[in-house]
């Protein structure tokens, strides 16, 4: 695949198979004889919750302990099922973090000790994974606490990182929609979006990036990222009545980019799970607890932001058009158009100290 090609409207991506199909998939790649399959949260993939017989270790001898909480079995779009070196990339990436001491899905080999395979379904060719499932809550499903986002915003910086020894060359030209570099595209996808009102904020905000964004971004520090640190992909445990981020997952995402593009998707997230602008400043305090986050950048994060929100929205729109079934795709748009709509009219002078008076106050 050509590091351009990215989705474009109207191109169906998102596999077609029966319950009946994976476990079959599963017990001939994997030697697991399978006990239960729950279908998870999925945006253009198709996730599983697979639990599987003890015994099936004998059958698959790169496998040691089976996980008793079973596995997560993900079979990838067709669209990104054509990138199988950034497969390779993630799968490299993932064993890092965990010799980092990073709490994240590790692969699980098929009994030929390769980690993921290509499948042919009805829907096309698709990659099939399987990682070792972590237990826990996702973070959107507990009560938001000032503390939940400086812890947010720690996470995700610690994590960037962890990742700054880490290369694999697939990820120097890989691609995707879902880049904030890459909001200009949004503009092919806006059709979605039936309020006028809306479409106009949204074209104004793409233009601001535009203009004061990308001509800037390659001038600063970046590396790896996560680029999809939301309040579904951050597992979180109680410990002594109070909760803490345990782990990370879904690293679909993860590109070479500015790490204020990191900070500006993470704020965006936590503010939508908040419905408040403030949780920005907790994650802000939380970040620069261990990057500081340069003028340069800040100066740059409500405009950041609001791209994210924008990419959010617009493809939620688009991806609910063409599956209604799929309410994943909307979990933003309960509450980020309005949040969306509160910020971009704050002044920006304005709301960037306000989350820095937040920051600093928390940091004492």
């Amino acid at each position: 695949m050509e590091a351009g090609d990215i989705l474009k409207p109207g191109v169906d991506i998102k596999p077609v198979i029966s319950l009946e199909a994976i476990s079959e998939l599963i017990s001939s790649l994997y030697g697991f004889k399978v006990l239960k399959i729950t279908e998870i949260n999925g945006y253009d993939d198709k996730n599983y919750h697979v639990i599987v017989d003890k015994d099936s270790k004998q059958i698959n001898p790169n496998v040691g302990k089976v996980c008793e909480q079973g596995y997560v079995l993900k079979i990838v779009n067709s669209l990104d099922s054509k990138r199988s070196e950034f497969f390779d990339a993630q799968n490299a990436l993932l064993l890092h973090l965990g010799k980092q001491g990073v709490l994240c899905p590790k692969p699980i080999p098929l009994k030929d000790g390769t980690y993921f395979t290509k499948t042919k379904l009805t829907s096309g060719e698709h990659i099939v994974r399987l990682l070792e499932f972590i237990g826990g809550s996702i973070l959107q499903k507990i009560p938001c606490t000032p503390k939940i986002f400086r812890l947010a915003g720690e996470f995700v910086a610690k994590l960037d990182i962890a990742l700054q020894d880490f290369h694999h060359p697939a990820y120097d030209t890989h691609q995707s929609l879902w880049m904030l570099k890459c909001t200009p595209e949004l503009r092919q996808f806006i059709f979605a979006v039936t309020d006028e009102s809306r479409k106009k904020t949204i074209l104004e905000i793409i233009n601001e990036f535009e203009t004061r964004v990308l001509p800037l971004s390659d001038t600063f520090q970046s590396g790896l990222i996560h680029g999809d640190f939301n309040e579904q992909n951050i597992i979180v445990e109680e410990d002594d009545g109070e909760w803490k981020i345990k782990a990370v997952i879904d690293f679909g995402d993860s590109h070479l980019a500015s790490y204020l593009f990191e900070l500006a998707i993470c704020m965006a997230y936590m503010m939508v799970q908040a419905r408040d602008l403030d949780a920005g400043g907790y994650v802000l305090a939380g970040y620069s607890s261990v990057r500081e986050v340069p003028d340069e950048e800040f100066r740059l994060l409500k405009v950041c932001i609001a791209a994210r929100l924008c990419q959010s929205l617009v493809m939620g729109a688009y991806s609910s058009l063409k599956d209604p079934g799929n309410s994943y795709v909307l979990t933003t748009a309960a509450n980020g158009w309005l949040l969306l709509e509160e910020m971009w009219k704050v002044p920006e002078a304005e709301l960037l100290q306000r989350w820095k008076t937040i920051a600093t106050t928390e940091k004492v």
